[in-house]
C-alpha cells in the first residue's frame, strides 16, 4: 500500500513550506480514489481544486465521492462548479440534479435533470434509469403529468420494473402531485393498481393493460382520475368507449379540464363542432389559464366563422404558452381566414422555428 502520510503532512504545512505541486496532488488523489481510500481522496481533491480551480475532472471526482458518502450539500456545491466549467456535461448535470433532490431543492433538481436528459448521460444505463425515475417523480410533483408519462415510457423500456417505478407510474397516471414517500397508507393499493396499468400501457402490452384497467375501475370506481386514465388508454383503440369514460370522470368532477378538453378534441376530430363547442367552453370556464382549453375553443370558434372571437382565444393561448407550435399554427390559420396576411406569415414562421427546435431536442 502506498503511504500518503508524507504528502498529507506536506499539504498541511501550507504556507510554511513550498506546497506540493498540482500534478503531485492530483496523482495522489487519483491513487487514493482508485484504492477506495475515500476520505483521503476527498481531502486531496479538495486541495487540488483549490490549487487549480479550473480542473473540471477534479470537481467531478470530488462531487462523485461526496455523493457516494451521502454528503449531498457538499456534492451539490462541487458539481455546480463542474457544470459552470463544463456546461455540456450531461453526467455532471445528472449527479447535480440527484444531489439537489437529496437536499430537497426540487425545482432546481428538475431543471438540472431535464438538462442532463437533453445532453445525454453517457453509456451508464443505471445512471440513465435513475435520472429518468427522478425526472418522473419530480415532473409529477410539479403537475407536469403528460411529460412525466412520456419520460416514464422511456424508463419502463430500459429494464426491470420494480415497486418504485410502479408507484411513480401510479402517481403520474392518477395526477397526484406528491412524492412516492408521501403516499398516504390508504392510497397505496390504488396507486399500485394504477401504476401496473400505466406501466403495461407504456410497454404497449395491451392485453395486460386492459386487464389491469378492468381491475382498477372495478376496485376504485369513485376515485378521481381513474376513469380519465382509463379513457386515455382507450382513446387510440375505442374512441366511443373513451368518451364514455371521460363522461364518467366528469360525473365525479364536472370541472375536470383535461377530460373536457379531450372530449372537445375528439368531437373536433370527428368534425362535430356543435358537440365540441360546449365542452370547450366548459373547459375555459373551469381553467381559464389552461392554454389547451383556450386553444381548442379558439380553433372551434374560427371554424364556425366567429373568427374574431377565435383569434381572441388563440391570442390568449399564445400568451399562456408562447412556445407551443400548435397554438402558433392555429393562429396562422385564423389570421389567414381574417385576411391578416402579415400576422399569418409571422405565426407560420414562428411555428416552423418552434417545431424545428422541438425536433432538435433529444428529450421532450
Amino acid at each position: 500500500m502506498i503511504c500518503l502520510a508524507p504528502i498529507l503532512l506536506l499539504l498541511a504545512a501550507g504556507d510554511q513550506k513550498q506546497p506540493a505541486g498540482f500534478e503531485q496532488i492530483s496523482r495522489a488523489a487519483a491513487t487514493a480514489r482508485e484504492q477506495e481510500r475515500t476520505g483521503e481522496a476527498i481531502t486531496l481533491y479538495r486541495r487540488a481544486v483549490r490549487v487549480r480551480p479550473s480542473w473540471s475532472e477534479g470537481w467531478w471526482y470530488l462531487g462523485t465521492l461526496l455523493y457516494d458518502r451521502d454528503s449531498y450539500p457538499d456534492a451539490r456545491d462541487a458539481l455546480r462548479r463542474l457544470v459552470s466549467l463544463d456546461p455540456k456535461s450531461g453526467p455532471g448535470f445528472a449527479l447535480l440534479g440527484l444531489s439537489e433532490y437529496q437536499t430537497r431543492e426540487y425545482q432546481q433538481a428538475l431543471a438540472d435533470l431535464n438538462t442532463a436528459r437533453s445532453l445525454g448521460t453517457g453509456d451508464d444505463l443505471q445512471m440513465k434509469r435513475v435520472v429518468q425515475y427522478h425526472s418522473v417523480i419530480l415532473l409529477t410533483r410539479f403537475e407536469e403529468y403528460e411529460s412525466a408519462l412520456r419520460v416514464l415510457e422511456r424508463l419502463v423500456r430500459t429494464g426491470q420494473i420494480g415497486p418504485d417505478i410502479i408507484n411513480a407510474a401510479g402517481l403520474a397516471g392518477l395526477r397526484k402531485p406528491i412524492l412516492p414517500d408521501g403516499i398516504p397508507p390508504a392510497d397505496k393499493d390504488l396507486v399500485e393498481h394504477a401504476g401496473r396499468a400505466v406501466c403495461a400501457m407504456a410497454e404497449r402490452r395491451s392485453a395486460d393493460a386492459q386487464r389491469f384497467f378492468d381491475e382498477l375501475v372495478a376496485a376504485y370506481p369513485k376515485a378521481l382520475n381513474v376513469h380519465y386514465l382509463y379513457a386515455s388508454f382507450l382513446l387510440g383503440s375505442d374512441a366511443d368507449a373513451a368518451l364514455r369514460e371521460f363522461e364518467n370522470e366528469l360525473a365525479l368532477d364536472p370541472k375536470h379540464v383535461q377530460a373536457l378538453v379531450n372530449i372537445a378534441l375528439e368531437y373536433e376530430k370527428r368534425g362535430d363542432i356543435d358537440k365540441a363547442l360546449p365542452y370547450a367552453r366548459r373547459a375555459v370556464d373551469a381553467a381559464p389559464d389552461f392554454f389547451a382549453a383556450r386553444g381548442v375553443l379558439g380553433r372551434l370558434l374560427t371554424d364556425t366563422d366567429e373568427i374574431d372571437k377565435g383569434i381572441h382565444e388563440l391570442e390568449i393561448a399564445r400568451k399562456q404558452a408562447p412556445d407551443s407550435p400548435q397554438v402558433r399554427f392555429a393562429l396562422a390559420s385564423a389570421y389567414s381566414k381574417a385576411g391578416r396576411k402579415a400576422d399569418a406569415a409571422r405565426e407560420r414562421e414562428e411555428f416552423r422555428r418552434l417545431k424545428q427546435l422541438g425536433e432538435a431536442r433529444t428529450e421532450p
